[in-house]
């Protein structure tokens, strides 16, 4: 906020950000569903009645109303709960490393998942539009979910770290199952900054300047090596699927800032309480 009670340029961009990590995550999440149900996108459908086919439904019909956002809140808290059972009974039994046993794409969903239970569905969509012509008040559900908001926001920059981490460590040294990068190549160049930043951002010092770089990096990760590298369009099968995720997370990030559990912050509050004004002595 500047001077004058006035929004700048990140503030006015959150609730467009905020509605494409919606909607980007919706959609994501759908493809998973009608893969399984229907064995779309190149995928094979599950027998029917059994855990996954249950998992399907799920997935689909909650990625549509995520995609809407009808019904945010308690959508975006089941999905959650559900990528979390998903990682700890698929993946962790695999391994530690997200990056080691698939579970990139539960683990950032989970906490996608989480900020968007906390944030609410934001302006631009079916709950922002029936809200903006109610006028009750909020319930207890939205109530208590909005105070949970600054802790989903630093986890999610926290995970979203995290994650990018184990990427540019397997690039640059050939950990984690990788290869190491050629020196100077662009997966290279792509592993000094994932590798560089991520704990900066996990800290939460220079968040929004990185989070936008990142979310460009991620962007341009996507579509160079998955659309033009003629892996397919879709992300569920050109394996694009963690670059849409961390891109449009770092979007949102950039806008929103790393929240009270930060460097950043630690320092915008100590630079407003010298600019207070010091106290005139009396006559």
């Amino acid at each position: 906020m500047e001077a004058g009670g006035t929004l700048n340029l990140p503030d006015r961009a959150r609730p467009v950000a905020l509605a494409l990590l919606r909607m980007i995550a919706g959609f994501l999440l759908w493809q998973h569903g009608v893969q399984k149900l229907f064995g779309w996108f190149s995928g094979n459908p599950v027998p029917a009645y059994g855990l996954f086919w249950y998992a399907g439904v799920i997935e689909t019909v909650l990625g549509l109303l995520l995609m809407i956002g009808l019904l945010t809140r308690p959508v975006a808290m089941i999905l959650c709960g559900e990528m979390a059972v998903a990682f700890f009974t698929r993946h962790l039994p695999k391994g530690f490393w997200p990056i080691q046993n698939q579970g990139v794409p539960a683990v950032q969903f989970c906490f996608i998942f989480l900020l968007l239970w906390t944030a609410g569905p934001g302006r631009f969509s079916l709950d922002g539009l029936l809200a903006g012509n109610s006028s009750a008040k909020q319930g207890w559900f939205t109530q208590q979910s909005s105070r949970l908001y600054p802790l989903a926001l630093t986890l999610l920059r926290i995970m979203t770290a995290f994650l990018i981490c184990q990427f540019g460590v397997r690039k640059m040294f050939g950990w984690l199952g990788g290869h190491k990068a050629m020196f100077l190549s662009r997966q290279w160049f792509a592993g000094v900054s994932e590798l560089s930043s991520s704990p900066v951002i996990a800290l939460g010092a220079f968040t929004r300047l990185l989070a936008f770089l990142l979310s460009c990096e991620m962007a341009t990760a996507f579509w160079a090596s998955h659309i033009f590298g003629g892996l397919g369009f879709w992300p569920i099968q050109n394996g694009g699927e963690p670059d849409v995720l961390f891109c449009f997370s770092y979007l949102f990030l950039a806008t929103a800032g790393p929240g009270r559990l930060s460097i950043d912050n630690l320092l915008a509050r100590g630079l407003k309480k010298k600019e207070l004004p010091l106290a005139v002595p009396m006559a």
